[in-house]
């Protein structure tokens, strides 16, 4: 799947979900996320994060996922500089627990994790995700299949005037001055 997203930042969270609400948007999810990240331990050549890939594991209530991700060259047909473009595969698994310690016996580890509160919200195929992070402000992902819907709703939640981010996690706390959790 081609996933489509951008971050607006420091949104006001009543505001953004009694919009969302107005506009019949249904809430699919509220609770907390808890990210694992992997990576190989040895052959420099492997390592994902050198090849623009990326491996998560994530407990999101009672669901448990693994996900591979891959970053679009930003000179590809879908790039647009302020929208954040990646393959994506997502696979349900049974727990995090057992399917860690299988990753561990083929030679990755935890490089990074991370936690987050999301409240997501569902209108037609796209999707918005407000997630709040420790000592940071809240935040919404709008996820859509075109650039096109993107700009439509930054501006019907009006978010015209807020900052509009494409960069992941890592690059979102250094933006705030925070230090990110980094596994040794």
């Amino acid at each position: 799947m081609l996933e489509k997203e951008i971050k607006i930042l420091d949104i006001d969270q009543e505001k953004t979900i009694q919009i969302l609400e107005k506009l019949w948007a249904k809430k699919t999810f509220e609770w907390y996320i808890h990210d694992i990240y992997y990576d190989f331990e040895e052959w420099e050549n492997q390592k994902m994060e050198q090849n623009k890939r990326l491996f998560r594991v994530r407990k999101k209530w009672d669901l448990h996922l693994y996900t591979i991700k891959r970053k679009r060259n930003q000179k590809s047909e879908w790039a647009e500089k302020w929208i954040k473009i990646a393959d994506e595969a997502e696979y349900e698994i049974t727990d995090v627990e057992s399917f860690s310690s299988v990753l561990e016996k083929y030679w990755m580890r935890k490089i990074r994790e991370k936690k987050k509160f999301r409240i997501s919200y569902k209108l037609w195929e796209v999707e918005f995700d407000i997630d709040k992070y420790d000592e940071i402000p809240t935040l919404i992902e709008i996820e859509a299949k075109s650039k096109e819907e993107i700009k439509y709703f930054i501006s019907v939640l009006w978010f015209d005037n807020h900052t509009v981010k494409k960069f992941g996690s890592r690059k979102l706390y250094k933006y705030y001055n925070k230090e990110y959790l980094y596994i040794k």
